[in-house]
């Protein structure tokens, strides 16, 4: 066991492989965790390895490639992987299932970081056809770090490339909980039936997700393509929405509602029959312009939605906070 939870440990060297015995080795919060050098393929005794940093060479000393995970079979519990290293070891990810068939994983973290390796701000053709390529190179790494079907967390994040082939796949029956964060091409949340708690972050090519029964909470923010929210949601609880200006209605007639949350949705125009909510919050939503009766209604804070002109009757109110709404009546 070697327990570096919390530490400001930067590199974890080559002489790591030769612990053949090592089982647990706890990297929880360990941020300024830059470099793994090569060599933790050999632990093939390991049960628990929470992040794993894919990393460029550093002089003679080579970087930890993906490809270590392939006979890592024993591992259990969360992993978080750091794909920020190299171009190449993007590439080393496309022709191995690494982690298909570890079934002792429950949750996982994937976050890229290759974006494309010039200035944005240099407008070239060279950046575009840079970027393209980049994004192709991290849709081929996806693809084969296929998560194991008994996975019951997944978190996907700076990702450039298309969706995945098995994220079409519905035989995830435990996952319970989803994030995809700016995710730039991921175009549709398929119905996951255990799905309770997804998060959409910055991801404008999103244009639908699919109504999912089980869903309690949805959070969903800078999704500038997405119209509409599911309408079939009977057990939602929270409801988290932001930066989405497309969207001009919430699904109405949610019978669980307890909690919402709205900021800066332009396109928004009113929010109606939500008999069960007990905590509303509004800001900087211009074109709504009446709130509905809301009976259950325990918290109001609304903030800046200029054309508001009407609040409705609000019979169980406790809490009101109502500050730059200058049309209100």
């Amino acid at each position: 066991t070697l327990d570096l939870n919390y530490s400001k440990i930067e590199e974890l060297p080559k002489e790591m492989g030769e612990l053949c015995n090592l089982r647990f080795i706890g990297l929880k919060w360990t941020w300024e965790l830059k470099f793994i050098a090569e060599g933790l393929g050999k632990l093939t005794n390991f049960r628990t390895l929470h992040r794993l940093v894919v990393c460029d060479d550093e002089g003679d000393t080579k970087g930890c490639d993906i490809r270590e995970l392939k006979d890592l079979n024993k591992l259990q519990g969360e992993l978080s992987i750091g794909l920020k290293g190299t171009r190449n070891a993007i590439d080393c990810a496309r022709n191995a299932q690494l982690l298909k068939e570890k079934h002792g994983i429950i949750s996982l973290e994937l976050y890229f970081g290759i974006t494309g390796g010039v200035s944005e701000q240099s407008g070239t053709s060279e950046q575009s056809n840079d970027e393209q390529s980049g994004a192709s190179e991290q849709s081929g790494a996806l693809e084969a770090l296929e998560s194991p079907l008994v996975l019951e967390c997944l978190e996907i994040g700076d990702y450039k490339g298309k969706m995945p082939v098995w994220h079409l796949n519905t035989e995830y029956t435990k996952l319970h909980s989803l994030k995809l964060e700016r995710c730039h091409l991921w175009e549709k949340l398929i119905s996951i039936t255990s799905l309770k708690v997804p998060n959409v972050i910055n991801c404008p090519a999103l244009c639908e997700i699919a109504s999912t029964p089980a869903f309690e909470s949805l959070k969903v923010e800078e999704c500038c393509s997405l119209e509409q929210l599911p309408h079939h949601m009977p057990a939602l609880k929270w409801l988290d929405v932001a930066l989405c200006d497309s969207l001009e209605q919430l699904p109405d007639h949610r019978p669980a509602l307890k909690s919402l949350m709205v900021w800066a949705c332009d396109g928004l125009k009113a929010l109606v029959n939500m008999p069960a909510l007990e905590s509303l919050e509004v800001s900087y939503c211009d074109c709504i312009q009446h709130l509905h009766d809301m009976p259950a209604l325990k918290s109001l804070m609304v903030w800046r939605c200029d054309r508001l002109k009407t609040l409705a009757d609000m019979p169980a109110l406790e809490s009101l906070e109502v500050e730059f709404c200058d049309s209100l009546e």
